[in-house]
This record gives structure tokens, sequence and C-alpha cells, in this order.
């Protein structure tokens, strides 16, 4: 039974917590729009070229990653390419490839229009808490694909070649 719900955890927690982090960036959004004002002294646009240069990183590092699982033809992941888990993994590989390019494709028109936020009462703070929970959906998908990463990359091949 727990280990089932560690399972539906690992598939939908990164959902579920972005859910929650919309739902409190809404529930605190005068708190928000006040920081992101110029009194606050946050600045949004520097929050629009992080999430966007954190987004093209993170596609880089999947595209690297699932290229590597799918084109290794021997030891370990040839070993248990066929099975349930690594089926699973790969499918998370593609969902974070396809987040973070979406998230760094909606980046590009918020820095280029650098909408406001600082007003409590405006339907871009919507969209841009949604956005940032999108971020936030992408970059626990990357966490979980850093971590299975690097457990199969841990575990030595048999006919490992130490050299010449």
């Amino acid at each position: 039974m727990l280990k089932k719900l560690g399972f539906i955890f690992e598939k939908f927690g990164p959902i579920l917590l972005s859910i929650v982090v919309f739902l409190f960036l809404i529930h605190y959004k005068k708190y928000f729009s006040f920081h992101f004002s110029p009194q606050g002294g946050w600045k949004i646009d520097a929050l629009y070229n992080a999430i966007f240069g954190w987004s093209s990183v993170q596609v880089g590092f999947v595209f690297g990653v699932y290229g590597f699982v799918i084109g290794k033809k021997d030891g370990f992941i040839e070993a248990v390419k066929n099975t349930v888990a690594m089926k699973r993994f790969n499918s998370y590989l593609r969902s974070a490839n396809i987040l973070g390019f979406l998230l760094a494709v909606t980046s590009l028109p918020l820095m280029v229009i650098n909408p406001d936020i600082s007003t409590e009462h405006n339907f871009i703070y919507y969209v841009v808490s949604l956005w940032f929970s999108a971020f936030t959906w992408a970059f626990l998908t990357f966490l979980r694909i850093s971590f299975t990463f690097g457990i199969l990359i841990s575990v030595k091949d048999e006919n490992d070649f130490d050299g010449a």
C-alpha cells in the first residue's frame, strides 16, 4: 500500500504541488503584488529572464538524458529498457521536455511585453501566477528526472572497459 502511494506521489506530485503553488499565489496576491511594485523592490522582468534561462537549460539537459537513455545499447540501461519503471521514466523525460519547451516559449512574450503585476486586481497577475506554477511543475519534473538518472548511471556495467 505504501509503495503504491509512493508511485502515485512520484507520478502526480509535481503537478499537485504546482497547483498548490498557484492557489498560494492567488491567496497571497496582495502580498506578491506589493512586492513586485516599485515600492516593494522585486523585479518582475528578472523573474521572467531567470525562468526563461532555467527552462532553456532544463530542455537541453533533459534532451541529453533522453538521448543517452534511448541510445544506450548495452549494460544496465539496456537490461532494464523494457521494464515498467523504465517506460515510466521515459514518459517523465518526454513530459519534462515538453514542459520545459512550453515554459521557454511562453517566457519569451513575457520578457518582451514585461507585464506589470503590481496591481492586486489585475488579470495578468493570474496569467503570471499560472505561468509560475508551470515553472514549478517543470522544475519538479526536472528534479524527479535528475534523481532517477543519478540512480541509473550509478549502476556499474559488468563489462566496463577501464583503459587501453
